[in-house]
C-alpha cells in the first residue's frame, strides 16, 4: 500500500506559526551535493543536480521538514509540506486547528512571505496536499473520523493568485480516496471503487477507469507526457505495479518483478521511483517499466520505516 503522511489532527486551538522556518537565501542557489543525510534520521538521499526530480520536503510521523538548499530544517507546528513545480511555492498543513478552523499556509519561498488561509471546519480536515504541474492550484482531501478510521467527503482547491480556498463535497466518492490533478491541471482523480475516477473541478464525475486497481503514491501518478497512469495493479493480476493508458483505458504495462511498499512518483517517462524491501532495510530506487532497478536514490532503515517517514519528490 502507499504511504502517506500522518492525518492525526491536534483538536486543540494552538497558534499557527506566521511563516515557515527558512534557510538564508543563499543556500537554496547551493550546489546539491552527491548525498544528503536528513535530519532525526538515518536516512542518507543520494543525488545529482541533474536529476528531474528531488527530495524537497519529508515527513517523518507528524513532523514535517522543508528543505533549502543543501539542508532540511524542522517546521514546528506543521505535519505536512509540498512544494511546487519548480520549486519557488509551498503549502504547509498545520498540526492543529486555529479557532475551529483547519488551514494551510502558503508560502512563496523566494520572498519567505506567507498567508494562512483557512480550509474546512472541525470535525473535517483537509491535507494529502497536490500541486497542479502548472503550480497555480492546490488540492487537498477533505476528510472526517468515522469509525475505524478516516473517511474522504470531498476536496478543498486552494488558488495561488486569489489566496482563496473552495471546499467541495463529492457525492459518492470512495471513502478512501486521495485527490490529485489530472496533466492538464483541468481535472481532478482519485481511487473509486476498485478503480480511477476522474472529476470536475465542481466534483461532478467526468469519466471512471474500472478495475485498473487504486492510482499509485507520490505527488504526480501521471507521467511527464501525461500520456501514462500509474496503479496498483487489480488483486487478480500477479504484478504489483500497472501503468495505463489514460486516453484509452487501455492497459500499457504490467511491471514484472517489482514488489513495492511504496511508490513515490514518475522518474521519466520510462521509469518511475519505489520503495523497495530488503534485509532489515528499504531502498528508494528508480525501476523502469520493464522492472530493472536503475539507480538507489536512498537508503531507509527499518527504523526509519517504522516511524513513517515519506519522501516528496519535487519535478525541477
Amino acid at each position: 500500500m502507499p504511504v502517506t503522511p500522518g492525518i492525526n489532527k491536534t483538536l486543540g486551538g494552538a497558534v499557527i506559526a506566521a511563516c515557515l522556518t527558512v534557510l538564508p537565501p543563499s543556500a537554496a542557489h547551493a550546489a546539491l551535493p552527491a548525498d544528503v543525510t536528513l535530519p532525526d534520521t538515518g536516512v542518507t538521499v543520494r543525488e545529482s543536480s541533474a536529476d528531474p526530480l528531488t527530495v524537497s520536503s519529508y515527513t517523518l510521523g507528524n513532523l514535517a521538514y522543508l528543505r533549502r538548499g543543501e539542508a532540511f530544517a524542522k517546521q514546528k507546528g506543521y505535519q505536512e509540506i509540498t512544494v511546487a513545480p519548480g520549486g519557488t511555492k509551498a503549502l504547509a498543513v498545520p498540526s492543529s486547528y486555529s479557532s475551529g478552523h483547519d488551514s494551510v499556509l502558503l508560502a512563496d519561498l523566494v520572498s519567505e512571505k506567507a498567508v494562512k488561509i483557512q480550509t474546512v471546519q472541525k470535525p473535517f480536515v483537509a491535507h494529502f496536499a497536490h500541486w497542479s504541474r502548472d503550480g497555480r492550484k492546490v488540492v487537498l482531501t477533505v476528510q472526517r473520523k468515522a469509525a475505524g478510521g478516516w473517511t474522504t467527503t470531498g476536496f478543498v482547491i486552494v488558488d495561488v493568485a486569489a489566496k482563496t480556498a473552495r471546499t467541495v463535497t463529492v457525492s459518492g466518492v470512495d471513502p478512501a480516496a486521495t485527490f490529485r490533478w489530472t496533466p492538464d491541471n483541468a481535472q481532478l482523480v482519485a481511487a473509486h471503487q476498485g478503480g480511477v475516477r476522474f472529476y470536475g473541478q465542481d466534483g461532478t464525475a467526468r469519466r471512471t477507469l474500472a478495475k485498473t486497481g487504486a492510482p499509485g503514491g507520490g505527488e504526480d501518478v501521471f507521467s511527464p507526457s501525461g500520456k501514462g497512469l500509474m496503479t496498483w495493479c487489480p488483486a487478480s493480476y500477479a504484478e504489483d505495479v500497472c501503468v495505463w493508458d489514460r486516453s484509452s483505458g487501455k492497459i500499457a504495462v504490467k511491471v514484472k518483478g517489482v514488489k513495492p511498499k511504496a511508490l513515490l512518483g514518475w522518474w521519466d517517462e520510462r521509469s518511475f521511483v519505489a520503495v523497495l524491501p530488503g534485509s532489515g532495510v528499504y531502498k528508494v530506487v528508480v525501476v523502469d517499466v520493464k522492472g530493472k532497478g536503475l539507480r538507489v536514490l536512498a537508503d531507509v532503515s527499518a527504523r526509519d520505516w517504522n516511524r513513517k517517514i515519506y519522501l516528496s519528490y519535487t519535478r525541477s
